[in-house]
């Protein structure tokens, strides 16, 4: 057969790699069978052209699709503003619960009598005068 004819599928490993290649019906691809197992090995360019033997077709599944090269750019279902406005008011809540302690420790009995200004009032006690004298 002539390059282009030979359909594709699984043949013998024209290389004796593995037990057979894929042939994609223009060329040989680096996808060969090692006793069941798929593996990828590069084909010498120069014998990547060549078709494969007529009668060596073997009856093994196809090749799953090659892979693309794609990027994949893992992203966080956070952002990092997310994460600031919840520090934000983490620590709002925090400096409010602090807030609401303080004052109401605040209210011990050393402060005065809600309504009074002052505390009680005490007259000191009046110095001791003597009558004055008549004369």
């Amino acid at each position: 057969m002539t390059n282009g004819t030979t359909p594709a599928g699984w043949y013998q490993d024209p290389t004796g790699q593995g037990d057979a290649r894929y042939w994609n019906g223009v060329s040989w691809t680096q996808s060969v069978d090692q006793s069941g197992v798929r593996v990828n090995v590069p084909i010498d360019p120069t014998q990547a052209q060549v078709p494969p033997v007529p009668g060596t077709q073997m009856q093994l599944p196809a090749p799953a699709p090659a892979p693309t090269n794609q990027t994949v750019v893992q992203t966080s279902s956070k952002s990092p503003i997310a994460a600031i406005v919840g520090g934000i008011v983490v620590l709002v809540v925090l400096v409010f619960v602090v807030v609401l302690i303080s004052s109401g420790s605040d209210s011990s009995d050393e402060s005065p009598t809600p309504g009074t200004d002052s505390p009680p009032a005490t007259q000191p006690a009046a110095p001791a005068t003597d009558a004055p004298a008549d004369g």
